[in-house]
């Protein structure tokens, strides 16, 4: 088994009879990919298996396609490229605020010809259902159906002979984690009850190795299953104490506040969060509209209020002066929306802007740098807001 680390890893296994690969990485980076796997490739490539329809997953497919090469997805792997492709200058901006090292900026002039790049789509020889075994050079190979953390369209790849697994983006980057259940980058929201099949579906596989398409192997029957476990267990904790608090009555907010994993069963936050996790339970279950407020169901947002409020107020002075008071008493969160308010009326208000400046810049402190998604957009409002205020160069990435 061999590795070829981009930003999604390609993972090779050779056999007498030839190569299988899982995940071809980005379009970007997919001929140095194909460059470090050519001195261990046992011709031919007769398989590829993509986990999923990500770029960093599958872009360079038709790279390292040869020509007998059968290339396998999930079934559902079509209509998640064919979205992902369609949304794809929508998802592109948004991408940029995350990973701004792996995404560039396009120019409108090249839009639809890098697009086309960026994006690539290509036919899939092999769509799989929830199981699919073949053979190569004495090799099994089992692919299986694991949704839940990574869309639906997620598959994983298992060797039994060696109890190898190859997860994909299943477990996200980092293993143990919390699982991504909702990605505010966008896409769709993931099922916290698919993904707890999932993991009983690999726990009773039992595996020594893991293999993932981001970052290193773990290796360890008894540290993998006792991962397993707590991922597990943490997951049916926050599910059940979601549902419960729907059927108590318990507003949103409330239980993204209150809800938290006992420390028994602590996970990294890395790359999703259990705040976000109890949201998108809640909607996954119960959609956007909470009950709560009839303007819910009408296309007025509430900023179109704010105007209103500023003039009542007295000014965006009296508000960004109420929102340095909120931001004192260790209410951040607080102190942006009003602020929020104030520069509704007036966007470039320097003590507002100060003040939305300095409650980000909490937020970052209080976020420990522990998610990656978190961190990025924080990192580019405060960028903004900065520019904003005319702070920028040395004077603004020193505050």
């Amino acid at each position: 088994i061999y590795q070829a680390r981009g930003v999604g890893n390609a993972n090779l296994v050779t056999t007498s009879a030839g190569s299988v690969l899982i995940d071809t990485g980005l379009p970007t980076q997919a001929d140095r990919l194909q460059e470090k796997l050519a001195p261990v490739v046992r011709e031919p490539i007769t398989h590829i298996v993509v986990t999923h329809a990500h770029m960093d997953h599958v872009g360079g497919t038709d790279t390292f396609r040869e020509e007998g090469t059968e290339v396998i997805a999930h079934q559902t792997f079509p209509k998640t490229q064919r979205y992902l492709k369609e949304l794809a200058p929508f998802f592109l901006r948004r991408n940029r605020v995350f990973y701004p090292a792996s995404v560039p900026a396009i120019p409108d002039v090249i839009a639809p010809m890098a697009l086309s790049y960026l994006y690539p789509t290509f036919e899939v020889d092999r769509l799989v259902n929830d199981e699919y075994r073949f053979e190569v050079g004495g090799t099994e190979f089992v692919v299986l159906h694991t949704p839940g953390a990574e869309g639906e369209d997620s598959i994983s790849v298992w060797l039994p002979e060696k109890k190898i697994l190859f997860s994909g983006d299943f477990f996200g980057p980092l293993f143990p984690m919390w699982p991504n259940l909702y990605t505010i980058r966008g896409e769709k929201i993931r099922f916290a009850r698919d993904y707890l099949d999932s993991l009983d579906r690999i726990i009773a596989l039992g595996p020594v190795m893991i293999v993932p398409s981001h970052f290193e192997p773990v290796v360890g029957a008894e540290k993998i299953r006792a991962d397993l476990l707590r991922m597990r267990e943490a997951v049916a904790y926050v599910h059940d104490a979601t549902v419960d608090g729907m059927n108590s009555g318990t507003d949103l907010p409330t239980l993204m506040r209150e809800i938290r994993l006992p420390e028994h069963l602590d996970l990294s936050e890395g790359h999703g969060k259990v705040s976000w996790s109890v949201r998108a339970i809640w909607e996954g279950y119960a959609g956007w509209f909470r009950f709560e407020d009839t303007t819910e169901l009408y296309p007025e947002p509430v900023s179109d209020a704010f105007p209103d409020v500023v003039e009542l107020a007295g000014g965006a002075g009296a508000l960004a002066t109420r929102a340095r008071l909120r931001l004192e008493e260790g209410r951040p969160t607080l102190a942006l929306h009003l602020v929020a308010m104030a520069l509704s009326t007036e966007p470039r208000h320097e003590s507002a802007l100060a003040v939305k400046r300095d409650a980000l810049q909490e937020l970052a402190r209080a976020s420990g740098d522990e998610n990656h998604s978190e961190v990025m957009w924080l990192r580019d409002q405060i960028t903004r807001t900065k520019e904003a205020l005319g702070e920028s160069g040395a004077e603004a990435a020193s505050q």
